[in-house]
């Protein structure tokens, strides 16, 4: 009878093993979905000239902690135009990817143009790298488990900057946060 005990024990014991394990490797390995959404808090509220700023996305990538710069990038978004003013304060669902499980610390969005409605003529502008790379404040975001990460990308532009700039060039004020 003792040694049934001990058996009936040592089974339950292995289950709970297999059971934790199981339940760990899915929250620490399994793959998670990574959303971008974006939303426009200007510090200050633009110009009444200003009607539209429409920004074309060509990709936002999110880059792994701790990976090289070549290899640490993945897409979340492949293209994308969004108007700014439609989401002054209220963020939009860009789009989303599954991930590896892990933690993530920066985004990287390349613009192809910015064009900017003011007093009912649109004017095209750019970004000179094309190419802004922002850090994830707090700790990052953490993928795991099969669960979705928000990444919140705010952005924004200066009113000064769009109008009075005659080399049409604008430079964003951006953060990203988990939410």
């Amino acid at each position: 009878m003792r040694k049934r005990g001990r058996r009936t024990m040592l089974l339950a014991l292995v289950l709970v093993l297999v059971v934790v394990g199981g339940v760990v490797g899915f929250l620490y390995y399994a793959p998670s979905n990574a959303q971008i959404s974006i939303r426009d808090p200007p510090q200050q509220p633009y110009d009444s000239s200003i009607t539209a700023i429409s920004v074309t996305f060509t990709s936002i990538e999110i880059h792994t902690a701790n990976a090289g710069n070549a290899s640490g990038w993945h897409t979340i978004i492949a293209g994308a135009t969004v108007n700014l003013f439609t989401v002054l304060n209220v963020s939009k669902v860009l789009g989303s990817a599954s991930l590896p499980a892990g933690k993530y610390t920066e985004l990287r969005f390349n613009v192809s143009q910015v064009t900017v409605t003011k007093s009912g003529i649109m004017v095209t502008y750019t970004i000179p790298s094309g190419s802004l790379k922002i850090p994830i404040t707090g700790a990052g975001a953490q993928a795991y488990g099969a669960l979705t990460v928000n990444v919140e990308l705010d952005l924004s532009f200066k009113t000064s900057e769009i109008l009075n700039n005659p080399t049409l060039t604008l430079n964003p004020v951006a953060t990203a946060k988990v939410t």
